[in-house]
């Protein structure tokens, strides 16, 4: 053998070690390129269920603002409601007679059906039960004929 024959061998021998190399080099980068594709991939989808997510909880915010705010109109209102039955409550509350405390200090207190008045009620609280129930249910028939 001629040095320039063992020259072309290892020439040769070193090219093939480098094309097998770079050849092993690729196929572990094209595995690594794929792996990261697939990754990237279901980030995407990732992202893509978050963002559905947030926007559900962004609608679900805002319709509960919207109900809070109705809530709190609807408690003013009847807060006024209140204070107006409340107020005629009030008005009843007329100063007794000394008479009739004298006579029921003297009568023995004994157990009736009987309501007091004879069971009628005064035009004045009658009246006031009326406004009571139409402020509370506005669309009745009893309450629309005003």
């Amino acid at each position: 053998m001629s040095i320039s024959n063992s020259w072309m061998f290892y020439l040769i021998l070193g090219l093939s070690a480098s094309t097998l190399s770079l050849g092993w080099l690729s196929i572990s980068l094209h595995d690594d390129k794929v792996i990261a594709v697939e990754a990237l991939k279901e980030a995407k989808e990732a992202v893509a269920e978050y963002q559905k997510s947030l926007n559900l909880k962004y609608l679900s915010c805002q319709i509960d603002d919207a109900s809070v705010v109705e809530v709190e109109a609807e408690k003013k209102d009847l807060q006024t409601k209140i204070e107006v039955v409340s107020d005629n409550i009030e008005k009843l509350r007329l100063p007794k007679p000394q008479v009739k405390q004298e006579i029921i200090k003297n009568e023995s207190l004994k157990e009736s059906s009987v309501l007091p008045d004879d069971g009628l009620l005064s035009p004045h609280i009658v009246q006031l039960l009326k406004q009571g129930y139409c402020s509370t249910y506005p669309n009745d028939n009893e309450c629309v004929s005003k």
